[in-house]
């Protein structure tokens, strides 16, 4: 059969379609915008195709999955996707996988992990940097010590060369002064600002708290009882101006990240379209230990690469077992990361 990746034209969406097709898998790219899709699709050449799609319709999702095993969600943002997709994967019995990084929407997709499971399917969420790739660097750093860490840092940096889109604007917009509950109290999105040492080429930078699922996914995962998840942006102007608004107030909305968004897109393409994610352990004694996948160029790739891996071994053929599955959990950590590093990005523990 073939995958349907819905939001298949946008810029995490096309890094997917387009690793699939480079791995010889057929692709059907979704969205509500045909031309679009078309143009896409086009460029990939037969027997990759366009289809018009609306995430949000029931009736349009159940369409669009005919003829495919699995559906891949890059449509965002995910806090106003909704479920419909989720259902019409179970009503058609067909495998899901999505690129979310929305701590509600992952919650959403682990309350149907038995209804996915009875049906032997698979629903894979947050193939993504996070929580994908930062649960598994955990995991691999974790893997070095016979005891559980007292705390985790978990850092997503990215480089100012890479496309912006609105979804993932609005997304980030919408953590700017948020509470977030974490292990260890409530944090606020993008205040307390933190140095970290990221690998080379980026060094030493400021990085602040943001919202993921890993709050939620790593003190089971880990034992670590203290979380926290931290981003930060190459432009250090882009960092402050962040840092500034969450500090000015909350409850962002559509307007802020259209206006952000803008200024991206007609702003200087400075810097380089890398990106790194670490995770780092703590321990009560001293100890430390860190994993941290890292490239100088293609960062956007490196976040759709889970999505691609997982989908790929999803239409290959039915897994042992099924229910809503992290990336790392369906191929493994070690094989997760060997297969991003393989693409050209440094894996690197210490």
């Amino acid at each position: 059969m073939s995958v349907v990746v819905f939001g298949g034209y946008g810029s995490f969406g096309a890094q997917v379609v387009r690793e699939l097709a480079r791995r010889g898998v057929a692709v059907a790219v979704a969205g509500r915008d045909l031309a679009r899709a078309q143009e896409l699709a086009s460029q990939l050449g037969p027997p990759h195709r366009a289809i018009a799609a609306d995430v949000t319709r029931p009736e349009s999702c159940l369409a669009a999955l005919a003829g495919h095993s699995v559906a891949v969600c890059c449509a965002g943002p995910f806090s106003s996707v909704g479920e419909s997709l989720l259902e019409a994967c179970l009503a058609a019995g067909r495998h899901y996988v999505d690129i979310a990084d929305d701590r509600a929407y992952v919650a959403r997709v682990l309350a149907r992990d038995s209804a996915f499971r009875d049906r032997g399917l698979v629903a894979a969420y947050g193939c993504s940097s996070l929580p994908a790739l930062s649960g598994a660097l955990a995991q691999l750093a974790r893997a070095q010590e016979p005891d559980a860490p007292r705390a985790v840092r978990v850092t997503l940096f990215i480089g100012n060369d890479n496309p912006k889109g609105l979804a993932a604007i609005r997304s980030a917009v919408a953590s700017l002064g948020k509470r977030l509950p974490a292990p260890q109290g409530t944090l606020t999105g993008f205040r307390d600002g933190e140095w970290v040492c990221l690998p080379p080429p980026f060094g030493r930078r400021r990085v602040y708290t943001f919202d993921s699922p890993d709050y939620d996914l790593l003190p089971a995962l880990l034992g670590a009882a203290d979380v926290r998840v931290k981003v930060g942006f190459e432009m250090a102007l882009a960092t402050s101006t962040f840092a500034l608004l969450a500090a000015l107030g909350s409850g962002y909305g559509a307007r802020t990240a259209a206006f952000l968004e803008r200024l991206g897109r007609f702003g200087p393409r400075l810097g380089c379209s890398g990106g790194a994610v670490l995770a780092e352990l703590f321990w009560s004694d001293g100890r430390r230990h860190s994993a941290s996948l890292s490239g100088a160029r293609d960062g956007q790739r490196m976040a759709g690469l889970p999505a691609a891996l997982v989908a790929q071994v999803l239409d290959a053929g039915a897994p042992a077992s099924g229910g809503a599955l992290a990336a790392y959990e369906l191929l493994g950590t070690r094989p997760l990361l060997d297969a991003v590093a393989a693409r050209g990005y440094q894996l690197a523990v210490a």
